[in-house]
C-alpha cells in the first residue's frame, strides 16, 4: 500500500511499484509538491491503478530533441532524400529551439498548442505548420511504440485553417497565346507538356523518351529530378504519381519534332554530348536547372502578355480546362497521380458549380426534347 504524508506546508506519496525482476528489491515512487492531502491521494490511486493493471511504467526524463533526433535518424531511411531535407531543416530551425529542452513526458496538449500558435502567428502559412505538426505527431507516436508515453499529447492540438485561396489558371485564348510566343524557345516542350498533360515540374525534367510509347501515344511518368536539380528520383511524389497519360496528337507531333532538334545537338556537339535520355535538357543533354526553367518560363510570360501565373499553374490550367469540357473528375485525377478522386475535387471545387450549371442545362435539353 502506498502512503501519503506531510512535508511542511505540502503534501507527497510514496507508492509501491512491485518487485524488480532484475534486482529482486521493491521498486518505490514518491512525489513530492501536492498542496492537500486530497491532490496526493488522487495521483497515488492512479498510479496504483495502473500499477494494478499492469500499465504502468516510469515517464521517460529524455529531453524531446533527443527523442527527435533519435526517430528523425530511423525515419529518414524510409523518406527520399527531399524529404528527409525538409524534415531535417524543421527539427533544427523549428521545433529544437522551441520544444526541444521540454522533457518528453512533459509534452503537453497546452504546451503543443501554445507552439502551433505561435507558428501561426509568425505567419507561417497552414501548409507549413501542418507539416511541422506531423513530424511532432511521428516522433510522439514512435515515443508511444516504445512505451515512452501512455498517450499522444498532439492529438488534441487544433490546426489553423487559412480561408483557400483563389487558384490561379488561364484562359483557352492566355494559354494559345503563350505557346504561340514559347514555341520559339528551346525549352518549348516543358511548357507544352504541363498544359497538355499537367505533369509536375519534376516529373517534366526527369521525363527520357524510353518512358513514352509513341505507337500508342502514351507518356509514362518513372522519374523525376530534384527540386535542385542534382539528382534523378525513381518514381514520382506519390505512389499514385508513378502513372501512364495518353497524349493529345498535338503532343505527340511536338515531342517528335523535339526527338528531332536534340538529333541535331548531338550531331553538331558529338563527344561532348552528355545523353542523359532527357526530353527536355541542355542543349549538352545534361539535366536543366529548376530555376534556370524558372527564369525563362516569367520571360515568356511577359512577351506573351499573359497574366503572370506560377509554373505549378499550368498542372491546375491542365485540370481545370479538362472539368470545364465535361471531362470525367476520375480520369483528371488519374492524369495528375491524385492518390484518390477527392483530392481532385477539394483541389478544383471552384469549378464544379459551373459544371453543375451546364449539368441542369442538359436535362432541360433533353426533358425538352422528349416533349
Amino acid at each position: 500500500m502506498g502512503q501519503i504524508k506531510k512535508e511542511g506546508t505540502s503534501w507527497y506519496f510514496v507508492a509501491e511499484l512491485g518487485i524488480d525482476p532484475l534486482t529482486g528489491k521493491r521498486k518505490r515512487k514518491k512525489k513530492r509538491g501536492f498542496k492537500t492531502k486530497k491532490d496526493a491521494e488522487k495521483a497515488l490511486a492512479i498510479i496504483e491503478a495502473e500499477v494494478y493493471k499492469g500499465v504502468y511504467f516510469e515517464p521517460s526524463t529524455i529531453l524531446f530533441k533527443d527523442h527527435l533526433l533519435e526517430w528523425f535518424k530511423i525515419k529518414r531511411n524510409s523518406i527520399n532524400f527531399q524529404t528527409a531535407d525538409t524534415y531535417q531543416s524543421f527539427i533544427v530551425n523549428r521545433i529544437v529551439p522551441s520544444l526541444g529542452t521540454i522533457a518528453l513526458s512533459a509534452l503537453s496538449p497546452l504546451n503543443l498548442q501554445s507552439y502551433v500558435n505561435t507558428l501561426k502567428e509568425e505567419g507561417l502559412a497552414s501548409s507549413t505548420v501542418k507539416k511541422i505538426y506531423n513530424i511532432i505527431k511521428g516522433a510522439l507516436d514512435y515515443a508511444l511504440n516504445m512505451e515512452l508515453l501512455h498517450s499522444n499529447p498532439i492529438k488534441k492540438v487544433q490546426l489553423p485553417k487559412d480561408k483557400k485561396k483563389e487558384m490561379s489558371v488561364w484562359s483557352v485564348e492566355e494559354i494559345k497565346s503563350f505557346l504561340t510566343i514559347a514555341k520559339k524557345d528551346r525549352l518549348y516542350m516543358a511548357f507544352h507538356l504541363a498544359i497538355t498533360t499537367g505533369m509536375r515540374r519534376g516529373e517534366i525534367l526527369g521525363l527520357r523518351w524510353k518512358d513514352i510509347d509513341f505507337d500508342r501515344g502514351i507518356l509514362y511518368v518513372r522519374q523525376t529530378l530534384s527540386k535542385d536539380g542534382k539528382q534523378f528520383l525513381v518514381g514520382a511524389k506519390t505512389e499514385s504519381g508513378v502513372r501512364s497519360i495518353k497524349l493529345p496528337n498535338e503532343t505527340v507531333s511536338a515531342l517528335l519534332a523535339q526527338k528531332k532538334s536534340i538529333c541535331n545537338d548531338k550531331q553538331s556537339l558529338v563527344n561532348d554530348y552528355v545523353d542523359h535520355d532527357l526530353v527536355v535538357c541542355t542543349s549538352k543533354g545534361t539535366p536543366m536547372n529548376p530555376n534556370n526553367l524558372k527564369r525563362t518560363y516569367l520571360k515568356l510570360i511577359k512577351e506573351a502578355n499573359v497574366q503572370e501565373i506560377r509554373f505549378h499553374d499550368l498542372r491546375h490550367t491542365h485540370a481545370t480546362m479538362l472539368l470545364a469540357q465535361g471531362i470525367s473528375a476520375k480520369v483528371i485525377s488519374e492524369r495528375l497521380g491524385h492518390s484518390n478522386i477527392k483530392t481532385t475535387l477539394d483541389t478544383y471545387s471552384h469549378v464544379l458549380p459551373n459544371m453543375q450549371e451546364e449539368a441542369a442545362n442538359q436535362i432541360d435539353t433533353l426533358l425538352t426534347a422528349t416533349k
